[in-house]
């Protein structure tokens, strides 16, 4: 079942109480798997009464120090966003990502990440996703609360799931590698100048956004690990 592969998490969550309610809405919408990266509170009592029957979610619930522990194992990352514009103009709903997210969760592990309450995610945690996601709200009502935007996402799999037949869909690198690749990238970009200091941050989301769509595989992974070597030797070899 693609539901089993799904993992909810939750950075820098501040109330107990949304963790709660967060985990009875994966109940409900039939979702097991709640990661918390870095919060902000404890699980506590509170917790536990607002879960009501999701409270086996909180028991098995891994908490992590910092979100890249979160996402160890994680192949494909839906990050999910209340702002518009800038790096975050490219957004899809909950509605049209949902089969794409099963489909993925089919043969490797997912991950929705959520924000914390009051900031969201930040540009530097949507840099690790490879696709973000939006829940639309009427202009000027963008802000929903935390666990009520776990239960739309939720639903909305849920539908997804009922008489659906999976589609064929590649194993991708774990985030881990496509870490490692995008700072080897990265290295070799500013060693030929490519990259300067003015520009990094910018470029590099522009990078990710574009490779984050194409869904890299292991061996997409490798190849631009090869390009970036050889940008690394040709530098050092100009430099002589």
């Amino acid at each position: 079942m693609p539901e089993s592969n799904i993992a909810i998490i939750l950075l820098g969550t501040k109330y107990p109480g949304n963790i709660g309610s967060a985990a009875r809405a994966m109940f409900n919408m039939g979702l097991s798997r709640l990661i918390l990266a870095a919060p902000k509170c404890s699980v506590n009592e509170e917790s536990y009464r607002l879960a009501r029957s999701g409270g086996p979610i909180l028991d098995s619930a891994r908490t992590c120090r910092s979100l890249e522990s979160a996402l160890r194992g994680i192949g494909f990352l839906v990050g999910t966003t209340g702002k518009t514009g800038g790096y975050r103009a490219r957004t899809l709903s909950p509605r049209s990502l949902a089969p794409r997210i099963l489909d993925h969760a089919a043969g490797q592990k997912v991950g929705i990440l959520f924000g914390p309450e009051d900031t969201g995610l930040v540009d530097h945690d949507l840099g690790v996703c490879q696709l973000l996601m939006r829940i639309p709200t009427r202009p000027n009502a963008a802000s929903i609360n935390l666990a009520q935007s776990v239960m739309i996402v939720c639903y909305e799999l849920l539908l997804g799931t009922l008489e659906r037949e999976p589609g064929p869909v590649p194993a991708l690198a774990s985030v881990e590698q496509v870490e490692a690749m995008y700072a080897q990238f990265e290295k070799a970009l500013l060693e030929i100048g490519f990259l300067h200091s003015e520009n990094t941050k910018h470029m590099m989301m522009r990078i990710r956004r574009m490779l984050g769509k194409a869904g890299l595989e292991r061996s997409d992974v490798g190849v631009l690990r090869g390009i970036a070597r050889q940008i690394h030797w040709f530098a050092g070899s100009r430099g002589k």
